[in-house]
């Protein structure tokens, strides 16, 4: 059974322990767009709302569930589609209401979110979380993405221990597929890790978290590339030419891929004994390279040593990996 929001419901609506409670009555979303190209919302209680994009967007009534995770930008919710069951994962962030350091924190996530709107609308793959829609109402912007049912990796990794080579490689070959279709649209993803890939119930990795991705950018050099120097990424997973603030390429998601089997292999990031600023400094100087995990296949070892190429020059292509024979060999 649902309920159509009220002003009471909505009000409870704001502490995580209501949404993820069984007990209370879910809350009912809706928007639609006007003549005039704004949301209106359809609860009992009329309030109006903005939609992120002002064409195109599918409206979507939903119910809200469980708190299924959280972050430095804000909750993620269980939702189901009141129409047609579908379950989603809703991202939602408060919006800023003024301009104390919270609220401008508020507005840099609200930023950081609307780019990955931009990014994941006109992205189809099957190892790219999808996006189906979003909206404003009520004091959030709500991102609705497809619901990845198994969690991931560093939650697997977390409840399996480290994984065995075999499967390593077959998430891998995915996760490069998924990056070759990215980077194929000049798109670096930037924050490649395990808490940022996904697997469902069949073994399907999805890539998720576009909030630091962004269009590579012209460099001065005809042909080729690349973006503007600044620190974005999780440090443990970060190539060198992105601590050292250079101009960098698509080639940064590559070594973040060789930190991610490091991380698959072993169970831990590929720094584990170092502080994140001990992590800047050695992989900042441009002469580190993570460890490779012992008692691997020498196909796997090089597969890794090509990761690691310090010079992203020479670093080979998500497209190059995928013709690797620790890749290209796997059953699939």
């Amino acid at each position: 059974m649902t309920h159509t929001a009220n002003a009471t419901a909505l009000d409870n609506l704001k502490s995580p322990q209501s949404a993820i409670s069984r007990l209370d009555p879910p809350s009912i979303r809706s928007t639609r767009l006007s003549e005039e190209g704004e949301a209106v919302a359809t609860d009992e209680e009329e309030e109006t709302g903005k939609p992120i994009m002002s064409t195109g967007e599918k409206t979507i009534t939903w119910i809200k569930g469980a708190l299924i995770g959280a972050g430095s930008f804000g909750k993620v919710y269980l939702g189901m589609d009141a129409a047609t069951g579908l379950l989603m994962a809703v991202k939602q962030v408060e919006l800023p209401t003024g301009s104390a350091p919270n609220e401008e924190r508020k507005k840099s996530m609200l930023s950081a979110l609307e780019r990955e709107i931009e990014l994941l609308r006109d992205l189809h793959h099957e190892n790219i979380v999808q996006y189906h829609s979003s909206c404003i109402d009520d004091d959030h912007l709500n991102i609705f993405l497809e619901y990845v049912p198994g969690g991931s990796v560093t939650s697997l990794l977390r409840n399996y221990g480290a994984f065995e080579e075999p499967l390593v490689r077959n998430m891998v070959r995915q996760i490069l597929l998924g990056l070759s279709y990215l980077h194929e649209r000049d798109i670096i993803h930037r924050d490649i890790k395990g808490a940022n890939v996904l697997v469902d119930n069949k073994g399907i990795i999805k890539i998720s978290d576009f909030s630091l991705s962004k269009k590579l950018e012209d460099s001065l050099l005809p042909g080729h590339r690349a973006h503007r120097a600044s620190l974005q990424g999780s440090v443990f997973w970060m190539a060198p030419e992105v601590v050292q603030q250079k101009a960098y390429t698509f080639k940064a998601d590559i070594w973040s891929v060789g930190c991610l089997v490091v991380e698959m292999l072993t169970g831990e990031h590929p720094w584990p004994h170092l502080s994140q600023m001990e992590a800047v400094s050695q992989v900042g100087s441009a002469k580190a390279k993570p460890p490779i995990p012992p008692d691997i296949s020498a196909e796997a070892v090089n597969f890794l040593e090509l990761t690691f190429e310090l010079d992203h020059e020479l670093r080979p292509s998500a497209a190059d990996l995928l013709k690797h024979p620790w890749i290209a060999n796997t059953p699939h």
